[in-house]
């Protein structure tokens, strides 16, 4: 038997067409204790802060706590832009939505390093350094920043540099276990950084695309995957982002169901966690 206890949470990611609400209840029902907000503004009303306070005092109603929130991504937050005002509207935009999530005492802000890549991954990683340091010297202290790896092997070189270039005191390494498996071996970045976690983003793919899968349902090692977050010594908060926004194709109900089953599968049950007063 496993010693290490496990908390689980889930990403509001499932399905953006369901009303959060819904997935709030859902979410309670199959026992997550946490839940990640997805980086889909129009489903959670940023910067609306009387709607995002309701939100917040919704998910007290159904029992879960928001550890994180994904920064919005895409051209308009893209922080290796080649073109230098758009990357420092960009830094702005990270900077404005970091402080709207300190506002609400969110812990942990998710952060993609780049967006597609316009340039080689040399110049994208020096853009990329130059912007978190500009983001790090102006968020709020009662926030921290968790970089996710990104799919390809350009994503994970990215990633593993920033995490050499920043100690862990400044960025903590937000895990991706499908860009991962689109990007090289099993578990190279995973590896070489596990002690750096902070949360993770947990689905499973074939490894061509992010599908996004219940775990166990493509072909990444979960014991494997396991095995390193077991040796993460004060990390026990375990994130599933299954579901990639889109209207399933399946009950949204069944598949919450499903990936509340494996999360217990693979980390283990976790009737006998300390409570939520111990969450941080």
């Amino acid at each position: 038997m496993k010693m290490k206890q496990f908390r689980f949470g889930i990403s509001t990611t499932v399905d953006y067409t369901v009303e959060i609400e819904i997935l709030f209840r859902l979410f309670s029902k199959y026992e997550f204790q946490f839940v990640s907000i997805g980086a889909d503004i129009k489903h959670h009303f940023f910067p609306n802060k009387n709607k995002f306070s309701d939100l917040i005092k919704m998910a007290e109603d159904y029992n879960l706590l928001i550890d994180s929130f994904h920064v919005p991504f895409g051209a308009d937050y893209d922080l290796a832009n080649p073109i230098e005002k758009e990357r420092l509207m960009a830094v702005d935009y990270v900077i404005k939505f970091l402080n709207f999530g300190a506002e609400f005492n969110i812990p942990i802000g998710v952060l993609h390093p780049h967006h597609y890549l316009k340039d080689t991954k040399e110049n994208a990683l020096s853009l990329a350094t130059e912007s978190i340091k500009r983001i790090l010297s102006n968020k709020p202290e009662n926030i921290k920043i968790a970089v996710e790896n990104l799919p390809d092997a350009r994503g994970s070189w990215i990633a593993d540099q920033l995490f050499n270039i920043f100690g862990s005191n400044e960025i903590g390494f937000c895990y991706d276990s499908s860009h991962e498996n689109m990007s090289g071996e099993p578990f190279h970045i995973l590896k070489k950084h596990y002690s750096r976690l902070m949360t993770c983003h947990l689905s499973d793919n074939h490894g061509s695309s992010d599908e996004h899968l219940v775990p166990g349902d493509g072909n990444i090692d979960w014991r494997g995957v396991s095995s390193y977050i077991d040796k993460a010594e004060s990390f026990s908060n375990i994130l599933f982002e299954v579901g990639t926004g889109d209207k399933l194709s399946v009950p949204v109900e069944d598949y919450i169901k499903r990936t509340a089953q494996k999360a217990i599968e693979i980390f283990g049950d976790q009737k006998s966690q300390a409570d939520n007063s111990e969450f941080f």
